[in-house]
């Protein structure tokens, strides 16, 4: 059975796609297969895939209506992969639904501002509605703080915010100029530039999806 980690946000501009895009780069390797599903009808992972020079997998998949939902998630389930990470749209609607819906584990990317912490409280509130009506009381969750850059306040101090959340918090995500080169050049920051800190960052996640994981 593939593992389903949906990455989502209710707010653009929180670096959802660079994370998607980079998580599935990170737990691709020669065991494990990996499939991105591109629900966001903005088509970020999409457009980063059309090189052809990701190591994995990516289908576009978006939908804007609930009633695609009942189609959707089905087709998404039966997906033959290790690991499949969705890319969910910036918004509240049937595709972010049906992704945290069928979701193991969800990681909520999150920025050091002000309007990206209110929209956090929504999507963890989309979380905790399908921790109740699902059987197995998933999905499990962890907040990312992302684009982080720690020359500001905020900067430094959104990991303890974040953990006020009382869900668990993920390795930061820095702002760094190397996550748009690689997006420029179509390539996951794994095989952009192995030896710097985005891979090192991206590697710490990777790390931390694989354990709240194998706790299910």
């Amino acid at each position: 059975m593939p593992r389903f980690i949906a990455v989502a946000n209710l707010k653009g501009g929180a670096g959802k796609s660079t994370i998607a895009v980079n998580l599935a780069g990170v737990l691709c390797d020669k065991k494990h297969a990996v499939t991105l599903v591109d629900a966001d009808v903005q088509g970020t992972s999409t457009y980063w895939a059309s090189a052809g020079r990701l190591p994995f997998r990516v289908l576009t998949m978006a939908f804007e209506t609930a009633r695609d939902a009942r189609k959707w998630a089905p087709k998404v389930l039966e997906l033959e992969a290790d690991y499949v990470v969705i890319d969910c749209p910036p918004h509240v609607g049937g595709a972010s639904e049906a992704a945290v819906g069928i979701a193991d584990l969800v990681l909520i990317p999150v920025t050091a501002s002000g309007a990206d912490l209110a929209a956090t409280l929504k999507a963890l509130d989309l979380v905790h509605e399908m921790r109740e009506s699902r059987e197995d009381k998933g999905p499990a969750c962890i907040v990312v703080p992302s684009k982080i850059d720690t020359r500001t306040a905020l900067g430094r101090e959104i990991g303890d915010v974040l953990e006020q959340l009382g869900e668990k918090v993920g390795p930061p995500v820095h702002q760094r100029v190397a996550f748009v080169e690689s997006f420029g050049q179509g390539l996951w920051i794994g095989d952009y530039e192995p030896n710097g800190p985005a891979y090192a960052d991206i590697e710490e996640l990777g790390a931390a999806v694989k354990k709240a994981l194998k706790r299910l």
